[in-house]
Parts: structure tokens; C-alpha cells; sequence
């Protein structure tokens, strides 16, 4: 049976030999995916859960930062917030697709409200999917990759079956450091039951003197 370590080991020996030859060391064959949100907890849940190994990350706040960000950069996905503040996702969107004319970018968007009417506008204008949020952190990028699959089939089958390998080794990870602390519960438990018996000496020694208190009355 492996060790802890060598099942730690067997993971990253898994998840290595699928990023060959995915994704080389200076990160020129990554996915470069421009994620637009301005809510810093929701862009630090997209960072855990796109895979440095995978993604060439960027996260803007601002629908006008992500426009000049997508002229100079040229990501392969955008994951558009709907509700910017000044200038809107949908607005961005329909900048993208509409002005630009840019038909080849993956372009999901990212809603905490599923109003039907809002994602049909968007749905109009061209994009590959949408995501209600909140999302589990380990799942997004599977999810967004399969909508780059649309416009990317055999890159994104790839990163997908990275991505989901990753995942898998980090709720190993996460399982055996709960396996650590297994024995010191035990310990405390054992502690526990060996000093009942104690307690049990001292209650019936008790009634004992008590009893002998009573008899000599």
C-alpha cells in the first residue's frame, strides 16, 4: 500500500505527464483567459480555481480596462461580469463582437442573477456560455473549458482532462492532511476513556465512605 508521500507523488506524476507537451515551461501554450469581475473575493475564487498550469490568467475590474486589455493581450477566453459598473459586460460584449467584429474569442459571462432576458441579449450577440454564480472553486475551469470546446475542441479536451486531474490531486491532498489529524482524535478519545475508570473509582469509593458514614449512624 503507497505512503502518504508516494500517493502524493503518484498525483503530480500523473498530472506532469499529461502537461506534456500541453504546456511548456515559459507558459507560450497556455490558455490566456481575461477574466473581468469587480468583486475581489469572486476574482480570488477564479485564481484558485484556474490552474496556473493551464491558464495565462489576467483579472480587470472594469469593462473599459478589459477593452484595452483585449486589444494588447488578444486572450483565447473572456469571462465577462453582466453588471460592471460604468461600463456594463453586455456592453463590452456587444464591443467585442459588433464593433470589433471579432467572431473567434471563446466569450462566457458570469451572473449572480439568472434573469433569462439578460442572458437571451447575450446569448444573441455570441457567446459560448454563461455561469451563475457562486460557482465551486474546483469545478470553473472544467466549466469554462467546455465552452472553449465550441471554438477549440481538441486544445480544450486536453487542458480539461489537466484540469480535472488537478482537481482530483488536490482533494487528495486535502484528504490525507485530514488523515493527519485522525491519530491525535484518537489519542484525545483514548485519554479520555482511560480516565473514566478513574472517575468511576472515585464515585463508588464515595458511596462507599457514605455508606460506611450511614451504617456507623
Amino acid at each position: 500500500m503507497p505512503t502518504e508521500g508516494e500517493r502524493r507523488m503518484l498525483a503530480k506524476d500523473k498530472v506532469d505527464g499529461l502537461l506534456e507537451p500541453q504546456c511548456s515551461q515559459n507558459g507560450t501554450d497556455k490558455i490566456k483567459i481575461l477574466v473581468v469581475e469587480d468583486d475581489h473575493t469572486t476574482q480570488l475564487l477564479y485564481d484558485k480555481g484556474l490552474f496556473n498550469q493551464i491558464f495565462d490568467k489576467k483579472m480587470v475590474a472594469s469593462g473599459k480596462k478589459a477593452l484595452l486589455v483585449y486589444d494588447e493581450w488578444y486572450p483565447d477566453i473572456i469571462v465577462l461580469d453582466i453588471y460592471l459598473q460604468e461600463m456594463t459586460g453586455f456592453q463590452v460584449l456587444k464591443s467585442i463582437r459588433t464593433t470589433v467584429k471579432d467572431k473567434k474569442t471563446t466569450i462566457v459571462m458570469a451572473t449572480s442573477v439568472s434573469g433569462s432576458e439578460d442572458i437571451l441579449s447575450c446569448v444573441k450577440l455570441g457567446i459560448e456560455g454563461y455561469i451563475i454564480k457562486p460557482f465551486k472553486c474546483m469545478e470553473i475551469g472544467a466549466k469554462i473549458l467546455s465552452y472553449y470546446a465550441k471554438k477549440e475542441p481538441e486544445r480544450s479536451r486536453k487542458a480539461e482532462a489537466i484540469c480535472r486531474e488537478i482537481a482530483k490531486q488536490s482533494q487528495v491532498e486535502w484528504l490525507l492532511d485530514l488523515d493527519k489529524d485522525k491519530p491525535k482524535v484518537k489519542e484525545d478519545a483514548k485519554g479520555a476513556s482511560d480516565g473514566a475508570p478513574d472517575m468511576e473509582k472515585e464515585e463508588s469509593g464515595g458511596e462507599k465512605e457514605a455508606g460506611e458514614t450511614l451504617a456507623e449512624k
